[in-house]
């Protein structure tokens, strides 16, 4: 089988693939968790659907990768997680703004952050994590690994594989959706803006009618649409996030009232 070996480490892309689908289902959990705690209400965290956090899949197989020989140190191995954790979650938010025009998280309310992508709280956290996960659950998480026979774990890896593609693309049309959606949004309400201003009799229906359109467009919110919403209560949008507050405050009403009639 196919080795990835560097610095030190000596894993089948087999292995690798097992760590970071389950480091990626673990972030999920840590981070529904805080934020299920933090609003009182489930939510299902992260940019796809399905339970699992890629971002940090991919951030603790770099850790592993780069950081292995450092294990013994646990000094050198905080701060090497500290750097490597820190400008992979900059680099995502960087990346995830510049291709969806949104922002996605931000720790602008933070101090000493950078662009609001990351802040000193958080890059102290993640090496914290990174440490006792080194020392105490990848060993484990290594031999749990090494039990499950190959030939079983295979093709479920395959199975998984393909189900995180479908749920990338899905994730993506949402996203792109959604955009178009605020875009339209942001017309209308540009419209009914300059029907409102401006005097005339003759311009109350239509003032009425861009109301109602925009009204109805509002209340076509997707399933998956609102799942992001609430994914990410701190996204913002670059061209239209008049609307996209909009959007998250009848949702946030709505939510509320379907609480008080359980």
């Amino acid at each position: 089988m196919d080795t990835i070996s560097f610095l030190g480490t000596d894993w089948s892309v087999y292995q690798m693939f097992c760590f970071f689908t389950i480091y990626s289902v673990i972030g999920w959990f840590v981070e529904t968790i805080y934020m299920t705690l933090e609003t009182g209400f489930f939510e299902n965290r992260g940019f796809l659907n399905g339970p699992i956090c890629p971002i940090y899949g991919f951030g603790m197989v770099f850790v592993l990768i780069a950081l292995t020989p450092l294990v013994e140190n646990a000094l050198l191995l905080f701060v090497g997680s500290v750097i490597l954790t820190t400008s992979w979650e900059f680099l995502i938010g960087f990346a995830l703004e510049k291709i969806f025009h949104n922002t996605w998280w931000d720790y602008s309310h933070e101090k000493f952050n950078l662009k609001g992508y990351i802040c000193l709280k958080n890059s102290l956290l993640w090496g914290i994590a990174c440490v006792l996960v080194m020392n105490v659950v990848h060993p484990a998480l290594e031999k749990f690994v090494d039990f499950v026979p190959v030939k079983i774990g295979l093709p479920v890896a395959w199975v998984i594989f393909f189900v995180i593609m479908a749920d990338l693309g899905l994730s993506v049309a949402v996203i792109i959706n959604l955009n178009n959606r605020l875009q339209k949004l942001d017309e209308l309400r540009r419209r009914f803006r300059m029907a409102s201003d401006a005097i005339g009799e003759n311009l109350s229906d239509e003032v009425l009618e861009l109301k109602a359109k925009y009204d109805r467009l509002s209340e076509k919110t997707t399933v998956w649409q609102k799942r992001v919403l609430r994914a990410f209560p701190r996204m913002r949008s670059h061209e239209y996030n008049i609307v996209l507050s909009d959007l998250r405050e009848r949702f946030d009403i709505r939510k509320k009232l379907k609480n008080r009639k359980k």
